[in-house]
C-alpha cells in the first residue's frame, strides 16, 4: 500500500522564523523581483526607495495572511514570470515614474509573493512565525539593495545596476518560455 506523499517547507531545526527565512533565501524566483524593485526604486531616488522599503514588507505580511487563510493557489510559471519581466524591464529602462507608482509596484509585488509564501505556509501550524521570518528578510533585502543603488555616485554604477535589471528581465523571459513550452 503506497504511503501518502507530502512536501514540506524548509526545516532548519532552528524554529519556524528561521524556516521562513531559509524558505525565502532558497527561492530565487522571489528574490530576483525584489532586487529589481530595489534597483528601480534606488535609481528613481530616496522617496521611491522609502516607499518600497515601507510598502513591500507590509503587503507581504498582509497578503501572506490572506494566503494562509485561502490556501495554495495553482500558479503556472507564466504568471510567476511576470514580476521578473516587469520589474527587470523597468529597472533596465530606468523609466521615470511618480513615487506612488513605485509604491503601487511594491504593493503588487508584496501581494503576489506574500500570497504565494502564505499559501505555502497554510498547511503548517507554525505558518505565522515563518511568514514573519520571510517578511523580515524581504525588508532587509529591499533596504540594502535600494540603499546601495542610492549611494551609487558614478555613472558606470548606474549602468551596471540597469544591466542587472536587464538580466532579471531575461530570467523572466526564460521562465516565461519554460511555462509556455
Amino acid at each position: 500500500m503506497p504511503v501518502e506523499a507530502s512536501a514540506h517547507l524548509v526545516n532548519t531545526g532552528l524554529g519556524p522564523i528561521y524556516d521562513g527565512v531559509a524558505h525565502f533565501a532558497m527561492s530565487p524566483e522571489a528574490i530576483l523581483p525584489i532586487v529589481a524593485l530595489g534597483i528601480f526604486a534606488g535609481l528613481r531616488g530616496p522617496i521611491h526607495a522609502r516607499a518600497s522599503v515601507l510598502i513591500l514588507p507590509v503587503g507581504w505580511v498582509a497578503f501572506g495572511l490572506v494566503g494562509m487563510l485561502v490556501g495554495p493557489l495553482a500558479l503556472n510559471s507564466v504568471i510567476e514570470s511576470l514580476p521578473l519581466l516587469i520589474l527587470g524591464a523597468l529597472a533596465a529602462a530606468d523609466i521615470r515614474m511618480p513615487s506612488w507608482g513605485t509604491g503601487s509596484l511594491a504593493l503588487l509585488l508584496g501581494a503576489f509573493e506574500g500570497w504565494s509564501f502564505g499559501s505555502a505556509y497554510s498547511a503548517s501550524r507554525d505558518g505565522l512565525p515563518a511568514l514573519a521570518g520571510s517578511a523580515g528578510l524581504v525588508f532587509v533585502l529591499i533596504a540594502f539593495v535600494s540603499a546601495a543603488v542610492l549611494k551609487a555616485r558614478w555613472d558606470w554604477t548606474r549602468i551596471a545596476m540597469r544591466v542587472v535589471g536587464s538580466w532579471t528581465a531575461a530570467s523572466g523571459m526564460l521562465l516565461l518560455g519554460w511555462g509556455l513550452r
